[in-house]
């Protein structure tokens, strides 16, 4: 059983208590919006990839505008 842990500030109790079903649907819901979000973060390109994309966009679009002042 998953359990949370009650702390009492006052007194200094510590008390173990066992989580609810609806407690453990939250966290696991919670879980598992988490881990989309990550796989979403995974599968954005980088900034070094981004750099890379328009360093070859830009030596495309040169190569081509040199090709057309050569004609």
């Amino acid at each position: 059983m998953t359990h949370r842990i009650v702390v009492n500030c006052e007194t200094g109790v510590v008390t173990q208590v066992d989580l609810t079903a609806e407690e453990i649907a939250q966290a696991q819901a919670a879980t598992i919006a988490w881990n989309a979000e990550q796989a979403e973060i995974q599968t954005q390109p980088t900034t070094k990839d981004l750099i890379t994309q328009q360093q070859a966009l830009i030596t495309a679009l040169t190569t081509r505008i040199t090709a057309l002042e050569a004609a």
